[in-house]
């Protein structure tokens, strides 16, 4: 593929706190906001909550026939307004044709968590498939849709795309897999295991059942990701200290939005998915689960969840659309935070193509 694009542009940290703002602004997007109850979930653990709410924002209109709508899964540290960049008139998802649901996964935004409960650390640890059983609940029984056009997102999303289309095969007609992986590797695994221990270090975790959030644990865990979420060549175009503080501090300020239990359970979560473990290892077994046509978009650059994992999925997929995005924001470059950049009209272009052909 011959496609070009433009790494030269605003220095990373910019990109980092645009992502910031959309998740928690609307951007002028019209959208409608909604929780859907669940009046006893049953985890994977096999453990059991009363009234699990799952938070969801819409976009569009459903058709007449329910036959018109997406989700969009989000990854580990955002929520359900992380994607609206790609959402509204004419964009990736459009909202002339489709009707896009942003679902909070389960553990964090407008969706039951440890700190919404009250439970805490005693909250029930939860997995990836724990989200989308969730999810489909509020897609089947709360609006009533049978079949999506297609589900998924970036990172964790991609995770949460994944295990849609293993346990719930005839639900949709596309995954979108954007920097996405089968697992967490070993790497990713020693980052969220140095992270999970700047919070534990901090003076006021008290062994989880704080009274304060441990803030500067979660600051320091936010400084420790931010380089793995990047190339070199990004992290050296960071050439005036501004941009270097900017740069290490900008992820540490997200973190430390977090309620340290929800951040962490959420983390974990990641941490400890393989979409092969319920078939004893077997990625091949997972993979012939899944009937939906698949397009996977993983970054050149990406040292979180690098690109080999996208290409053992795509060697192992059924019906699978394959381009990598050239980047050097590495992970990042699933949401470079400016409609201008080349990595956004990548994936735009790669979507719009994709969905149409659905």
């Amino acid at each position: 593929m011959n496609e070009q694009i433009n790494n030269h542009g605003e220095p990373m940290y910019k990109a980092i706190l645009f992502l910031f703002v959309s998740l928690y602004c609307q951007l002028g997007l019209a959208q409608t906001e909604a929780v859907h109850n669940i009046a006893e979930f049953t985890f994977e653990s096999g453990k059991k909550l009363q009234n699990m709410k799952v938070g969801y924002v819409t976009h569009g209109t459903l058709n007449a026939n329910k036959s018109n709508a997406i989700l969009i899964t989000h990854g580990t540290s955002g929520n359900r307004l992380g994607y609206n960049i790609y959402i509204g008139p004419n964009k990736a998802f459009d909202t002339n044709k489709y009707f896009v649901i942003a679902v909070d996964a389960i553990g964090g935004g407008t969706s039951t968590s440890p700190q919404s409960t009250g439970l805490g650390i005693d909250f029930p640890r939860y997995t990836i498939r724990d989200m989308v059983n969730a999810q489909h609940d509020l897609v089947t029984k709360g609006l009533g849709i049978n079949k999506l056009v297609a589900v998924g997102g970036p990172s964790m999303g991609s995770f949460q795309g994944l295990e849609w289309g293993i346990n719930y095969p005839d639900a949709m007609s596309g995954l979108v897999l954007i920097v996405p992986a089968p697992r967490a590797e070993n790497t990713f695994k020693m980052i969220v295991d140095t992270m999970n221990k700047c919070v534990e270090l901090d003076p006021v975790w008290n062994g989880g059942r704080y009274t304060q959030n441990p803030t500067q644990g979660l600051r320091c865990a936010g400084m420790v990701f931010t380089p793995w979420l990047s190339s070199d060549i990004f992290v050296s175009m960071q050439r005036t200290p501004e941009e270097y503080n900017n740069l290490l501090n900008a992820m540490g300020g997200n973190f430390a939005g977090w309620d340290a239990i929800n951040w962490m359970w959420r983390y974990y979560a990641s941490r400890d998915h393989d979409i092969a473990k319920p078939f004893g290892g077997n990625l091949n077994a997972a993979l012939a689960k899944i009937k939906a046509k698949s397009i996977l978009l993983p970054s050149v650059t990406d040292r979180t969840l690098p690109p080999e994992g996208a290409r053992e999925l795509y060697r192992g997929l059924k019906d699978a659309t394959y381009a990598e995005i050239p980047s050097i924001r590495g992970h990042g470059a699933n949401n470079p935070g400016s409609e201008n950049a080349g990595e956004y009209l990548f994936i735009s272009e790669h979507l719009k193509r994709f969905l149409s052909s659905l």
